[in-house]
């Protein structure tokens, strides 16, 4: 079993970090870190501020799911839950993200400082509105669509927080003819990152499955017509479902592991009748966001009641 594997490791860096840290008027804070090559000795840059919240957030996460460490889960969350909020600074008139507490506070190339929202996945649709606004601020600031070795990470976060779809394909259009048929950008020394820049983006359009919500076309045009077939979300579904005329006309769900599901509900307040595909069961949701208990290996047909 691959959690099983990777346990020891991932504790390991989760005891680093947590002897590693400061503990200072009621905050962790990170000394002596580097945000980029080049900017040492920064303290609380953001990127490891997310990763850091993202590392301990996964071990208290496999140790429920292994049945491990029990006595170890509390201290793990009490760090991601006091590590030092990101810093932010003003740039053109509008408030971004400061790449570090102290230290480098921009800088021009590459994208680091937008990793703490993905792939570190610490800002999403559900999380303050104050960081949604930075965050498209910061990367309305930047503008590294066309970035070396940083747009398998831009692209993604901008969906992640909401940027504006239409904005996105139109990037994303540009991006990819700039590259060439395997998915290397045109004179561009870096590798296989980028190669995952176009699909990654798209599906995060299209499905998004983060902070324990599946959202259907979340960031796509309501009058582009889309359909995806099995994209693969957090909690081991896997989706499929039609945009037609701007609204959802067909949703199926398999669960591989009989997880709980937790569905905004595409057809916004309208109750939702779902059936077990192969079987007679089914029962009736309504409410904006949807939890549904499921069965390992179980088709789910989603259909909206007038």
């Amino acid at each position: 079993d691959f959690a099983e594997r990777v346990y020891p490791y991932i504790k390991l860096t989760a005891n680093f970090w947590e002897e590693y840290l400061a503990y200072e008027d009621g905050r962790y804070v990170i000394y002596n870190d580097a945000i980029h090559e080049g900017s040492i000795g920064t303290k609380n840059p953001i990127l490891t501020l997310g990763l850091v919240r993202l590392l301990m957030q996964t071990i208290t996460d496999m140790s429920e799911f292994l049945g491990l460490d029990a006595d170890k889960r509390d201290k793990w969350l009490f760090i991601k839950d006091h590590l030092s909020d990101y810093t932010f600074q003003e740039r053109n008139g509008k408030t971004v993200f400061r790449y570090s507490e102290t230290g480098a506070d921009w800088w021009n190339s590459n994208t680091l400082g937008i990793q703490h929202i993905y792939p570190a996945g610490q800002i999403g649709l559900d999380s303050d509105p104050k960081l949604l606004e930075v965050s498209v601020n910061t990367i309305r600031d930047m503008q590294r669509w066309l970035d070396f070795n940083g747009t398998n990470s831009l692209f993604p976060a901008a969906v992640r927080v909401g940027y504006d779809a239409d904005s996105i394909l139109y990037q994303l259009n540009r991006y990819s003819a700039h590259t060439y048929l395997n998915g290397y950008q045109w004179n561009n020394p870096h590798g296989i990152e980028n190669w995952s820049t176009v699909p990654n983006t798209v599906n995060e359009m299209l499905c998004m499955g983060h902070q324990n919500i599946v959202r259907l076309f979340p960031v796509w045009p309501r009058n582009k017509d889309a359909s995806f077939h099995q994209i693969r979300v957090e909690g081991a579904f896997l989706v499929s479902a039609e945009l037609k005329n701007g609204e959802v006309i067909d949703l199926s769900i398999f669960s591989e592991k009989g997880r709980e599901l937790n569905l905004l509900n595409p057809w916004k307040n309208r109750k939702v009748k779902v059936k077990e595909v192969g079987s007679s069961g089914e029962k009736t949701y309504e409410g904006e966001r949807i939890k549904i208990s499921t069965q390992p290996g179980v088709s789910y047909r989603f259909f909206p009641l007038l």
